[in-house]
């Protein structure tokens, strides 16, 4: 209600209010604030709570607020465990984090399981993720750095794992990079998790009618689990381990954080694109075996 509305009905040092100008003025001031809705109508603790999935008992322990507000275009924390249901993660492992963005998936992993993680990103800076891992206790297990995909700065065999949520799609596309530039990180016997976003599977030509509304050039990255199960294989330094789309998961995962991200666009409601997670296995051979 506006100072001017009720401002007309504040009686002066002269005046005296009549008993229908004192009812109205106590029913403006009595007036609750009604929470703010979304353009789907839903308030932002109605939001707050989808972030609570029983399906995934380890995120749902974390804050939604700090979730939400240290988001960057999905609810990594679900597909983080979801991914660790199908990995060997034990603690004093060293696992490299890929393009972990604000280090959310980093403060998970050690925290859920012990692992030494190394929070590798390109966009956001060390020292931005260093206060959020401090904030959570996680300083003495995670350890943020910056680096370049194509120009990694860690040692040979270094790795006990590897997981890339949400990332992968975005630099790692090439033929050639997973032997060139990746596989030497991951030793032998060593695991590749991956989480991505994609078809059910691989279309050329004109983009299906019911994904066309909003498919932006870059989302031709997004690949389905089958073209991502060739794209290791077929470097005879990987073999696959497992992978679905977290367990038939993978459509209403992204149906729930379009929700709560407001997006109503066919792209994110459809039977076609879903989250995908896989894990591959480091073989022994080396990528310099097979050069001729």
């Amino acid at each position: 209600m506006s100072l001017s509305i009720i401002h007309r009905f504040r009686p002066c040092q002269t005046d005296i209010p009549s008993e229908k100008q004192i009812l109205f003025c106590r029913q403006v001031f009595s007036l609750k604030k009604q929470p703010v809705k979304g353009k789907n109508g839903m308030t932002h603790e109605e939001k707050m709570n989808l972030l609570i999935d029983g399906k995934y008992p380890l995120s749902a322990k974390y804050d939604p607020e700090w979730i939400f507000e240290n988001k960057m275009g999905c609810q990594c924390l679900w597909l983080a465990e979801s991914l660790s249901q199908i990995m060997i993660l034990k603690p004093g492992m060293r696992v490299l984090d890929m393009g972990c963005g604000n280090a959310l998936t980093s403060i998970f992993l050690a925290k859920e399981f012990g692992v030494t993680v190394f929070a590798n990103d390109l966009w956001v800076s060390p020292s931005e993720n260093w206060d959020r891992i401090c904030s959570a206790g996680m300083e003495n297990l995670v350890i943020p750095l910056h680096g370049e995909a194509h120009a990694l700065p860690y040692a040979d065999n270094f790795f006990d794992a590897v997981v890339c949520i949400n990332s992968f799609q975005f630099y790692g596309t090439a033929d050639n990079y997973l032997s060139d530039y990746m596989a030497r990180l991951l030793r032998p016997d060593g695991q590749f998790g991956l989480v991505t976003w994609g078809p059910d599977k691989e279309f050329s030509g004109q983009v299906p009618p019911e994904l066309a509304e909003k498919w932006w050039p870059d989302f031709y990255y997004f690949h389905s689990l089958e073209w991502w199960k060739w794209h290791f294989v077929k470097t005879k330094l990987f073999s696959i381990e497992a992978g679905h789309d977290l367990q038939g998961d993978g459509v209403r995962v992204t149906r729930q954080w379009a929700k709560i991200m407001e997006k109503d666009d066919n792209t994110h409601n459809n039977e076609i694109m879903r989250w995908n997670r896989m894990v591959a296995k480091r073989n022994h051979s080396r990528a310099d075996d097979y050069r001729i």
